[in-house]
């Protein structure tokens, strides 16, 4: 994907919705075995669906956070 993408450091006192989180995952490519672009129409894909739930559970302080209720959120 061409367009550039701008996040800011994450703040532990300050709140991020998922799409920002995500966007964040996205912008750095080491997260690639978890999260990745797909094609050229702002997809993308979970390849890891599993690490990303944990990671965002991680960020909001939720450690039962899972796929299931993570896939919820995204509807």
């Amino acid at each position: 994907m061409n367009s550039k993408v701008y996040c800011y450091p994450h703040k532990s006192s300050g709140q991020i919705q998922l799409w920002q989180f995500l966007l964040e995952l996205l912008s750095d490519s080491s997260n690639a075995n978890c999260i990745t672009w797909e094609g050229t129409n702002g997809e993308f894909k979970l390849t890891d669906p599993d690490e990303v739930a944990r990671r965002w559970g991680e960020r909001k302080s939720k450690p039962n956070m899972n796929y299931d209720k993570l896939s919820r959120a995204l509807r």
